[in-house]
């Protein structure tokens, strides 16, 4: 298939290169919903080159002499009467702009709309999976597995074409554009979680080994509350793990009770229904440890991470998963929720200095 669908794009995309990101184009305008197409004169054309979303710019050189070859080996290409691979010549600027790049060259392609598969007109193109920030996340392409941009496998997207991918099996849902979800998708055993209810003592139960990577209702057929005769809504409920620091939410994320001592880099575990477009019945009711429903500034710095480290910080006037207030790479996220917080944060030069007590938050 045309995808080789990625985990997640933050595999891919480091925080620090998020950061770079986020200091060069800035966070709100860079994290808003992307509308804005961009076009380019196209002396060969009567009409535009489109480039992609303005939040999603297509990549790589255009208007190239020669050709890409493209070999098709699986289940949505076709082979050559000796059965072996069939290898076809694309156009040198293969995902440089928007296109129907396939159109008369894929071997299922043949221009015959009656009989071609509905992707075969669809434009698409190449873009940074670092620097793409629509709805619609960018899969990895197997057209040139090999290539690399800014070191960074190429991704390639109809969306930011305008267009709907429908060539794809699936496209997985790894929560909205401000907040992507975290984690590695279909990965194979599981996860030993230690269940409990407020007052009482919970067994262990096990959830899939990908557990919180994509947008998904994980309780429903696993927790025992939702294996009940009339499981409550939140069961119902889609959600995943999210980077407490790349998360511009209304409502924020919180600290995860299932895996209390895991961490992503070397911050706490966090989760959101909110990018998954779902609402949050169970937070309230069911997480009693979590540092939202924390009232007074006592109530909140009393709560403690297995390894004895703070797990929420008080701003003043709400209690707050430690990272939003005092994590260095959070401090975009603190400016949102108290400005005397935010005037109490260490400065990002102080990161060094601070990396090694963030990391034994977690010993």
């Amino acid at each position: 298939m045309k995808a080789a669908i990625s985990a997640t794009v933050a595999a891919t995309c480091s925080a620090s290169a998020a950061a770079v990101v986020r200091a060069e184009l800035g966070a709100p305008a860079f994290l808003a919903k992307a509308s804005n197409l961009f076009f380019g004169d196209d002396s060969d054309s009567s009409g535009k080159t489109h480039y992609g979303d303005t939040a999603c710019p297509c990549i790589g050189f255009d208007r190239l002499s020669g050709e890409t070859v493209v070999v098709f080996g699986d289940e949505n290409a076709t082979t050559n009467s000796s059965g072996a691979e069939a290898q076809v010549a694309y156009p040198a600027d293969l995902g440089a702009h928007c296109e129907p790049w396939d159109l008369k060259r894929h071997p299922k392609c043949t221009g015959d709309s009656s009989t071609d598969p509905s992707w075969c007109g669809e434009p698409w193109c190449y873009v940074d999976p670092c620097r793409c920030k629509i709805e619609t996340i960018p899969l990895q392409s197997v057209y040139v597995p090999d290539a690399r941009y800014r070191g960074a496998p190429i991704h390639y997207s109809y969306a930011t074409c305008g267009a709907r991918n429908v060539f794809a099996d699936s496209i997985p849902k790894v929560g909205k554009s401000t907040c992507r979800c975290i984690g590695l998708d279909n990965v194979p055993g599981s996860v030993s979680i230690k269940l409990t209810t407020p007052g009482k003592n919970g067994g262990a139960v096990s959830y899939p080994g990908d557990l919180g990577s994509t947008c998904s209702a994980w309780d429903r057929e696993t927790h025992p509350m939702c294996k009940s005769a009339e499981p409550p809504k939140w069961c119902f409920q889609r959600w995943c793990y999210v980077d407490p620091c790349d998360c511009d939410l209304d409502e924020i994320p919180k600290v995860t009770m299932y895996l209390p001592k895991a961490s992503f880099q070397a911050k706490s575990l966090y989760y959101s229904y909110e990018t998954c477009g779902s609402k949050d019945f169970f937070t309230k009711e069911h997480n009693a440890e979590a540092c939202t429903n924390q009232k007074s500034k006592d109530s909140c710095l009393d709560l403690k991470l297995k390894s004895g480290s703070n797990k929420c910080a008080w701003t003043g006037k709400a209690c707050f998963g430690w990272e939003l207030i005092e994590h260095p790479l959070c401090q975009h996220m603190a400016k949102r929720f108290d400005k005397s917080a935010a005037a109490a944060l260490r400065p990002i030069a102080m990161f060094g200095v601070l990396a090694a007590s963030l990391l034994a938050r977690f010993d």
